[in-house]
């Protein structure tokens, strides 16, 4: 695993849960905070978020740059 991200503030990114598409703003990023775990991203989603919060901390995996 890395232990930085590809992604910097202010990137686009997508993640597809259930067939369902959602789309965030990268706000800010964290090196992984341990070994073996996955860097971390504060992400504000645009429209329907995933989850109950509009702002959120999550990991890289899984996300897609949108070009």
């Amino acid at each position: 695993m890395a232990l930085y991200t590809k992604y910097s503030p202010g990137d686009l990114v997508e993640i597809t849960i259930a067939g369902v598409r959602f789309m965030g703003l990268v706000l800010s990023t964290m090196p992984a905070p341990r070994r073996g775990m996955p860097p971390m991203l504060q992400v504000e989603w645009s429209g329907e978020p995933p989850r109950d919060y509009r702002l959120e901390w999550i990991s890289d995996q899984g996300l897609k740059m949108v070009k």
